[in-house]
């Protein structure tokens, strides 16, 4: 069960923008590097948000055991990706593909095995519970040895984003991998700009669980919420990306270069 996670900056606007170059780089990653998708993509552009420099695009495929994500910052020229997946699947050949849609110039990502408690992943990678960003985390969880129903999947899914005052932008979409002998149930809500996403193995009965924000959230909240519904799991918060580090395409630059025609217009020529 691997998960790839992918933070690009400096990416080209108007692709991060564009609905067509979303949909095509999805179904690029599902064919390409051989997944077994289980639905079509999902797109949904976000134009809401409080700051207008994290409106954008989120995007999903869920995958048989996993799913590809896609949000984008248009003007921040910023993407996060994620693809978890029940097989192999080539990491170079993932950002390769985010790298020739989107164009972006900067890179940060992670790979991580979900299946056992990985402690490879670099210090400075996991959360500490430092607030002082204003990116949010990506809180990762495994619970075993349980039994979950699609309708527990729906409801929790349903119930999460307003338990953790995340603001959800869509309703669950939960499904099988298959409609005989199903091997997961899967299910996916997207968030402001970010998602949730929840799998569960039914001959391992194992429950990956998934939150990840582009604004900042008290990933306790998430652990809280498992522990009223599960005895125990195992759990990792980590960090995806910074808005103080990498905030490319800032307000004040697109409206100087937006207004660039004002000093040839203003005034007469001879004043």
């Amino acid at each position: 069960m691997i998960h790839f996670m992918l933070d690009g900056y400096g990416g080209s606007e108007n692709r991060l923008d564009d609905l067509r170059t979303v949909n095509a780089v999805l179904n690029d990653i599902v064919t390409q590097l051989g997944t077994e998708a289980v639905m079509p993509p999902f797109l949904l552009p976000y134009y809401y948000a409080k700051d207008g420099e994290d409106d954008g695009i989120s995007a999903f495929v869920i995958l048989r055991g996993g799913h590809i994500t896609l949000h984008t910052f248009p003007r921040r020229g910023c993407v996060f990706a994620d693809l978890l997946y029940d097989g192999y699947a080539d990491e170079d050949k993932f950002i390769e593909l985010l790298r020739t849609y989107f164009k972006f110039e900067q890179k940060k990502s992670l790979c991580t095995e979900r299946r056992y408690a990985d402690t490879t992943i670099d210090a400075d990678r996991i959360w500490n519970g430092d607030d002082e960003g204003d990116f949010g985390p990506h809180m990762i969880a495994r619970v075993e040895n349980v039994d979950t129903s699609f309708e527990q999947i729906f409801d929790m899914l349903d119930e999460l984003p307003q338990q953790i005052n995340m603001l959800p932008i869509s309703r669950p979409y939960v499904l099988k991998s298959r409609k005989a002998s199903p091997e997961y149930i899967s299910g996916v809500v997207l968030i402001a700009q970010s998602h949730i996403a929840f799998h569960y193995s039914i001959s391992e009965r194992t429950l990956y669980c998934d939150a990840f924000s582009c604004s900042f959230y008290k990933s306790e909240q998430f652990v809280r919420y498992l522990e009223q519904k599960f005895a125990s799991f195992e759990h990792m918060t980590l960090i995806r990306g910074s808005k103080h580090e990498k905030k490319i395409n800032s307000r004040q630059a697109r409206i100087k270069d937006f207004s660039r025609w004002a000093v040839n217009s203003s005034s007469p020529k001879g004043d």
